[in-house]
């Protein structure tokens, strides 16, 4: 791919031109605009009639640079606007639009009804017996695109960069568990409950309480740069416009070692942990190149441009690459640039239903391997050892769990969902597990989220009158009948996941419908949006790049596949080549060993540490996971 900074297009639009770097800048001076621009077409010129002094072509060349020099200087003192750490003033008619701890939006009025303790909640089944019936997975599946784990993985990274909800209000809505539950009541005591806070609020100019999101709406890499200005701050070295780093080229530390990023959601797992380490190293790859081409820039123009295009290269993998594996080719509407009209800010029907799709598509096993795809002599590490580890990438770095996730399928779109974070989400029952099903499914009635058939109504969609009706995928609609007494009562999130695919998005349509209006608006209503912001062949570079690319040249991975979001099944292939030559070398072994019988490995039974189940189960009521 050709380089994104240090080309220059040749065909710059009418209100802006090329700088130095070949970075895109509002025609804000005309002396610079048009002297810079004219200094190569005038050295060109000379030198073609004067070619063949060295003198003259020495002192030429020192005299261009001079200018050059000279012209930044002036064009610097008019410097471009960049976004605000905390998304304010992105719409300059309505400047909280988007802002960082603004409420969250609502494509449907919200149910108050559906909140713990409302006349319709009282008379729906439990979240736990919901989970139990309808999304209990006993095997392995996979997603029908053979899309890599990767791509949740890049899923859980964005969702990061749009919304959090804290949950630190101290009022509880404990989860019923139905009496026996095999994992959180096998005493059979029927008192059991699985613990949830409720989400902050704030009431409205309506007097109705409404959840508060607590980082900017836009995707402008707030993940990675922080969404308030202290937390943006704290994570710049200030030296050459680059972001901290600790030992091993991984992200800064803590004085309890965990990992620091623009999220504080960061440490949640490992191959989250690696996907924020490569969007640091990318940072500081840029600002790197854009210090060796401008040694006059300071660290604050060095910090923002490479800021600028990082944010860029997140928002065209996202929208190039991501979201047409999801949800197909041409899903949303021709971009028609910037409208500010548009509300970017996130609704919560996509923040506490729709965007939490992939939790069905987690496996059950973080991969780490080698270069030819073995598995590393540590190990792989389950799901439900991994929450809240930084260590596991110290231990081994980022390229284990990035190989792992490139090479592994992601499990089936539907409403089943792993065991791991189903009934042993950060340890044993009793000991620190959890359900995450059940989590979101309570999280949505704590929301007001309305009913799947009223979502589906005001988003113009048919009422659904049957489990029998032929949307629901598989024999999902029996299971939802067990539970539920008509469609009427399904929780949006669980409704939304049973529905068969539409078109070719992994999703049914009210989930694909949720996902392509919030994706639209935050493109639409984006003043800093990259096609805006980029022109020319630097624009062009930007809609062909991958994440594969962002990969291969922030890791020491040798060879990266060309679609990260493809499971390449490189495990499976060095599997069985693996296999190969221990049959060949079987009939050997068996002599040399006197044909000794086969031994089963047991798996090792992983003791709950007692401290990270309180910070985690912490961290999940201020609402930083799920």
């Amino acid at each position: 791919m050709r380089n994104l900074i240090n080309h220059r297009p040749t065909q710059p639009s009418s209100n802006h031109f090329k700088n130095a770097a070949g970075l895109d800048t509002p025609l804000t001076n005309s002396f610079a605009v048009q002297n810079l621009t004219g200094v190569d077409s005038f050295a060109t010129s000379f030198r073609g009639g004067n070619g063949n002094h060295p003198i003259f072509n020495i002192l030429l060349n020192f005299l261009i640079e001079l200018l050059k020099q000279l012209l930044e200087q002036i064009n610097q003192q008019q410097p471009q606007e960049y976004r605000s750490a905390d998304g304010s003033g992105n719409n300059l008619q309505n400047p909280d639009w988007g802002k960082q701890n603004t409420s969250l939006s609502r494509l449907a009025p919200k149910d108050s009804s559906r909140e713990p303790g409302g006349s319709t909640e009282v008379n729906l089944p439990s979240a736990r017996e919901v989970s139990n019936a309808v999304a209990a997975q006993t095997e392995s599946t996979a997603n029908r695109k053979g899309l890599s784990d990767i791509f949740w993985m890049w899923g859980q990274f964005l969702d990061h960069d749009m919304s959090l909800v804290h949950a630190n209000t101290g009022v509880g809505m404990g989860i019923p568990v139905p009496a026996g539950d095999p994992y959180f009541d096998p005493q059979g005591t029927g008192t059991a409950t699985i613990p949830v806070t409720r989400s902050n609020s704030v009431v409205d100019a309506n007097g109705i309480a409404q959840q508060t999101n607590s980082i900017t709406a836009y995707l402008d890499g707030s993940n990675v740069y922080g969404s308030d200005q202290a937390t943006a701050d704290a994570l710049r070295s200030f030296a050459g416009g680059k972001l901290k780093t600790s030992e091993g080229n991984l992200l800064p530390k803590d004085a309890n070692g965990a990992f620091i990023a623009g999220d504080e959601r960061s440490n949640e797992n490992p191959a989250l942990t690696s996907m924020h380490t490569i969007w640091m190293r990318e940072h500081n790859r840029i600002a790197d190149e854009l210090a060796a081409n401008h040694p006059t820039w300071s660290d604050e123009k060095l910090y923002q441009e490479a800021r600028r295009t990082v944010v860029a290269e997140i928002q065209a993998i996202t929208y190039n690459e991501f979201l047409p594996n999801l949800l197909g080719e041409d899903a949303l509407a021709t971009y028609q640039g910037y409208d500010p009209i548009q509300n970017a800010a996130i609704n919560n029907e996509f923040a506490a239903a729709a965007f939490r799709f992939g939790h069905t598509m987690l496996s059950p096993t973080l991969l780490r391997l080698d270069e030819n795809g073995n598995e590393l002599a540590e190990g792989n590490v389950a799901l439900r050892d991994a929450f809240g580890k930084p260590s596991l990438v110290t231990e081994s770095g980022i390229e284990p769990f990035l190989r792992g996730g490139m090479s592994q399928t992601a499990q089936a779109f539907d409403p089943m969902v792993i065991d791991d974070v189903r009934n042993f989400l950060f340890g044993q029952p009793g000991a620190g597990g959890l359900d995450l099903v059940a989590i979101n499914l309570q999280r949505g009635r704590d929301h007001g989220l309305a009913g799947y058939n009223d979502v589906r109504e005001s988003l113009g969609l048919s009422r659904i009158e049957s489990f029998d009706d032929p949307i629901w995928q598989g024999d999902f609609g029996q299971k939802l009948a067990q539970v539920y007494d008509s469609p009427d009562e399904v929780d949006l999130w669980v409704g939304g996941l049973a529905e068969k695919y539409t078109g070719d998005s992994l999703a049914g349509e009210t989930l694909t419908t949720i996902l392509t209006q919030q994706f639209e608006a935050l493109r639409d209503g984006d003043r800093f949006w990259y096609e805006n912001q980029f022109s020319g062949q630097q624009l062009q570079d930007l809609n062909k790049l991958t994440l594969a690319e962002v990969i291969q040249r922030n890791t020491t991975i040798q060879n990266v596949q060309d679609h990260a979001f493809l499971a390449s099944n490189l495990h499976l292939q060095a599997q069985t080549t693996g296999q190969a030559a221990t049959a060949a070398a079987e009939p050997m072994m068996a002599t040399a060993r006197g044909a000794a019988p086969a031994t089963t490995a047991v798996e090792p039974v992983t003791t709950p540490d007692p401290e990270q189940i309180r910070l985690l189960q912490d961290a999940l009521a201020k609402g930083l996971l799920g």
